[in-house]
């Protein structure tokens, strides 16, 4: 392996044009023989390569420079391009017809744009091709994962340099368009159900086939039965989503079951309260999910245009409420200006209360030390349009007066605790499409902040609501790897307890903090000490009682209780409900208890806290295990399981992708069965820190996402921390 080489390159177009022609192809795995073209239609998230033919149409001297350029920023031709290592994905070659190599310049750092920049080591004909294959796999390597995400245009440009000129001329007849539709078959269903309906009246269920990249796809004939095997009544939605007409009789805790015989095929929703007084509800919604924001970011288009999401959100994925927002850049300030009212006329056309609430929001940005990345939300839609050169002073000093509302979270900056806004900060995103941080959640709260916890997607695909899918990139391991770990592309949600679907419960109850974080599961998750709902500040003379009752979409595989900065109790029921009630007594003082749900699928839910001022209490503290204590494992213990059959392709992922040496003590711990489809965990350390493997073995190239600790809801912060530097020699960092 060569040592690989930190390139970032610029292509500086200016005025004037040259004339040229360019083809571009996807060689599958198992092809042959493609027809290149400049519009292609390429099924989501198979392997193979890109082959992309220029052609000038005059004759071009030596020395002369081509370029080809990506466009948008939510897509990409691959990760990562790299000119260094044959046998590994990415790797870029360029030749003439005859197939001799050609000198070129290869963009190899993370988020490349640029495959290449070629420079003509002789004269070059008109009409002569300049080969370019990014992911070739002639010499051994896998290739590359085409775009994984349904995705209508995206574009590459071809651009001229001559010898002596520091810019390039565009090609107008060089403009390549891909279109990434889903690769069937049907994978799975997701089965979206309210979770309260009164008994004996018909409520609606949204049913979603997908394949394996969780595109929404044409589905089978299904059957939903609600329990006691009733059949409900299914009709075609938009987007290839099923809508469904349930009832259920009987007063408890139902589920609806539905199968794709077909296909072979089975979902089970989220469990519905049935009663009578259903009185205070369940509502699932986010605040952070991106569209168009006219910058490079999200470009406009079908899947980003506010209508199209606002519509996701309420006809396919069944939220509850939502807020739109995109970035506002202060490099960029005019942009806001762009797309504030598109969002606006929007959420007023999908606002209808009762049903679905829309809020108008954005994501702000600065330096970590100085707020990091935070969204912004206001209750009304008639809400001013947003600056970008605000200072986060100037956010907590005008938001009292604007109805809105602060949440900070872990996206490309942090929003580190280092500045706090209690008049409009009242919530945190502690789990998002990035991954779990629970640690960002005590970070807060160990400051004596009190902040609810939320989920939000910080997806960039126009899919709110949508669950999580193991995506290519995304991870918070960019700079340790030589190609990122996969994110969650969607997924995370927050759940509110409120007295009505209108916008001012609403709006009370996320004030009230009256929230939990969910990594997509709508599950129903009640804490209460002394009767009061998380979120509340209670008064105790001693001893408090705390109940915790919960419906899982899966088996629950453990719940801990967390007081402060400990585990205070731990319960393992291991079916889909707990309903438990006891008793503590607290520190004297203050102090918070909340509760961590861990699932049978790998799906986490978190309540906000309960504060609670002890007049009477401990004074020693207890010898309690930390919040994020792990505990003990012998590795060499741990039995052959369904993970073993993996254990050899992950470790020729790591050795051809990485550096297989770093992962010691690699070791299989179990197969995940979930809705992002199914993975092996394995258990390994890298440089002494225990790290968490999960491997989706399921695709043509298995999907790779890693964990710090042999947990998963984040026990500590990743970022800029020793043991994350580059595993490979000499490699580049993110930042």
């Amino acid at each position: 392996m060569s040592v690989p080489v930190y390139r970032k390159l610029d292509v500086p177009f200016a005025d004037g044009a040259f004339p040229g022609t360019v083809t571009i192809a996807f060689e599958a795995a198992e092809t042959s023989d493609v027809d290149p073209a400049r519009q292609v239609t390429v099924e989501a998230g198979r392997r193979g390569n890109w082959v992309i033919e220029f052609r000038p149409g005059q004759p071009l001297p030596e020395g002369s420079r081509v370029a080809l350029r990506k466009v948008e920023n939510e897509f990409r031709f691959d990760w990562r391009h790299q000119d260094y290592w044959p046998q590994a994905m990415g790797y870029v070659t360029v030749e003439d017809r005859q197939g001799e190599a050609l000198p070129f310049l290869c963009e190899t750092a993370l988020k490349a744009a640029t495959p290449a920049i070629v420079t003509l080591p002789r004269d070059w004909l008109a009409g002569e091709p300049i080969i370019v294959r990014i992911g070739d796999r002639r010499f051994g390597g896998p290739g590359v994962i085409a775009w994984p995400t349904k995705y209508e245009q995206a574009h590459m440009v071809a651009g001229v340099s001559l010898p002596g000129e520091e810019t390039f001329r565009r090609v107008p007849d060089a403009t390549l368009t891909v279109r990434i539709v889903p690769c069937p078959p049907v994978d799975r269903y997701y089965l979206f159900a309210p979770s309260q309906a009164a008994p004996g009246e018909a409520f609606q269920a949204i049913a979603l086939p997908v394949d394996a990249n969780g595109n929404a796809i044409p589905g089978g004939e299904v059957a939903v039965a609600t329990p006691g095997g009733s059949p409900a009544e299914v009709a075609a939605g938009p987007r290839h989503s099923l809508h469904i007409s349930a009832t259920v009789r009987d007063e408890g805790t139902a589920r609806l079951r539905l199968e794709d015989r077909e296909h072979g095929l089975v979902a089970q929703s989220n469990p519905v309260r049935v009663a009578r007084a259903a009185g205070t509800g369940v509502y699932w919604g986010e605040f952070h999910c991106h569209g168009y924001d006219g910058h490079e970011i999200n470009v406009l288009n079908e899947g980003s245009h506010p209508d199209s999401m606002y519509a996701y959100g309420r006809d396919v994925t069944r939220l509850d409420f939502v807020a739109m927002g995109s970035h506002i850049f202060r490099q960029v300030p005019d942009a806001v200006a762009e797309w504030w009212e598109l969002y606006r006329e929007a959420a007023r056309r999908y606002d209808e209360e009762g049903r679905y609430v829309t809020f108008m929001g954005c994501e702000w940005r600065d330096r970590e030390d100085a707020g990091g990345d935070r969204n912004l939300v206001w209750k009304h839609l008639d809400a001013p349009m947003p600056n970008p050169t605000w200072r986060i002073d100037d956010i907590y000093r005008l938001f009292p007066g604007q109805e809105a509302m602060v949440t900070p979270h872990v996206g490309g900056a942090i929003a580190f605790p280092c500045c706090h806004g209690p008049e409009v900060e009242w919530l945190c995103e502690m789990t998002s499409g990035h991954g779990n941080f629970e640690w960002f959640a005590q970070a807060y709260l160990q400051k004596g902040y009190r902040v609810g916890l939320i989920g939000g997607s910080d997806g960039h695909k126009g899919t709110p609501g949508h669950p999580r899918v193991v995506g290519i990139e995304g991870g918070r391991f960019f700079n340790m790897l030589r190609r990122r770990d996969g994110g969650w592309a969607g997924g995370p949600l927050l759940g509110v307890y409120a007295e009505r679907l209108d916008r001012d419960a609403l709006w009370q109850a996320f004030r009230r903090r009256n929230t939990y974080a969910s990594t997509g599961a709508r599950a129903l998750l009640e804490f209460r000490v002394n009767e009061a709902l998380m979120g509340a500040e209670v008064e105790a003379g001693g001893d408090v009682r705390l109940a915790l009752r919960i419906h899982g979409t899966a088996p629950i595989e453990r719940v801990d209780v967390i007081r402060g900065a400990q585990r205070l109790r731990r319960f393992e029921p291991g079916s889909e409900t707990l309903d438990v009630t006891f008793v503590d007594q607290p520190p004297r003082g203050e102090t918070y208890y909340y509760v961590r749900v861990e699932q049978a699928d790998g799906e986490m839910l978190w309540s906000s806290p309960v504060w609670v001022n002890a007049a009477a209490g401990r004074d020693v503290a207890e010898d309690l295990p930390a919040w994020n204590a792990e505990e003990a494992v012998d590795l060499a213990a741990i039995a052959e399981n369904e993970a073993t059959q993996h254990l050899p392709a992950l470790q020729e992922y790591l050795a051809r992708e990485e550096n297989l040496a770093a992962f010691e003590d690699l070791t299989p711990a179990k197969v995940v069965h979930s809705s992002l489809g199914d993975y092996a965990v394995f258990f390994c350390h890298v440089r002494g820190k225990r790290i968490r493997i999960h491997w989706f073995y399921g695709f043509e190239i298995p999907r790779i996402r890693l964990e710090v600790g042999w947990v998963q809801y984040g026990r500590e912060i990743i970022k800029g921390e020793p043991w994350t530097a580059p595993l490979v020699a000499a490699q580049d960092t993110m930042g």
